[in-house]
């Protein structure tokens, strides 16, 4: 087994934390035992331990111990922890499910401005020269069409989605599918849902979307 270290370990206690482990009291094991548990000297713990103290899943008191901040695993802060590690499959399935709803409330909603600002960002990819810059203008025209659908919550769901997909896993897997082929493919595809969201045409805007995602499925996934 690899030697762990406190990056890892840190993301292995938030995984626990959120399925509820050390709910009834509220308190983690001490240092020492989680160090002999995982085989590591204990600095090693105790920093992995000060990673979520700084991102605020924990408190440490000293002479007491650890302490969870969020005892409640049906909190949004407990749920949003788990999705952290949600499977590009899953992903996939929810972006078929919300972003052509969202395309579809852009062309109905999105004022002139807005559809101009989704392409100056689509113009941007496709004029990108570099893989991690088209990569950043992709995500930004996505980014852009749900700022379009005149729905708050929804957005603020696609924000948590592209914040899951910024990580570094994601970001690898999308370098490895990349191709100066499938770019041109992207560009074609989101230039169709742009064609639509400008005809107000919202069902054309919607299936467009939906076969640009299948696209990007079976890019990343072999589908």
């Amino acid at each position: 087994m690899p030697k762990l270290v406190a990056n890892d370990i840190a993301t292995m206690l938030k995984k626990r934390i959120s399925s509820g482990e050390w709910l009834e009291d509220g308190r983690m094991p001490p240092e020492r035992d989680l160090a002999v548990e995982f085989g590591v000297a204990r600095n090693t713990v105790r920093r992995a331990v000060g990673f979520l103290e700084n991102d605020g899943t924990v408190v440490r008191h000293v002479g007491r111990g650890t302490f969870l901040t969020a005892t409640n695993p049906t909190s949004i802060t407990s749920m949003v922890t788990r999705m952290e590690g949600t499977s590009p499959a899953d992903m996939m399935e929810i972006r078929q499910l919300l972003e052509p709803a969202a395309a579809a409330f852009a062309a109905t909603n999105a004022s002139a401005t807005e559809l101009n600002a989704v392409r100056e960002a689509h113009q941007t990819a496709c004029d990108a020269k570099d893989m991690p810059d088209f990569e950043h203008w992709d995500a930004e025209f996505h980014h852009r069409v749900f700022g379009c659908c005149r729905n708050d919550f929804l957005k603020e769901i696609h924000n948590l989605m592209r914040a899951i997909r910024n990580q570094s896993p994601w970001f690898e897997m999308k370098k490895r599918s990349f191709s100066e082929e499938r770019r041109q493919a992207y560009c074609d595809e989101h230039q169709a849902i742009l064609d639509c969201l400008f005809h107000r045409d919202p069902e054309g805007a919607k299936n467009a979307m939906l076969a640009h995602l299948r696209t990007v499925e079976r890019n990343l996934l072999g589908r």
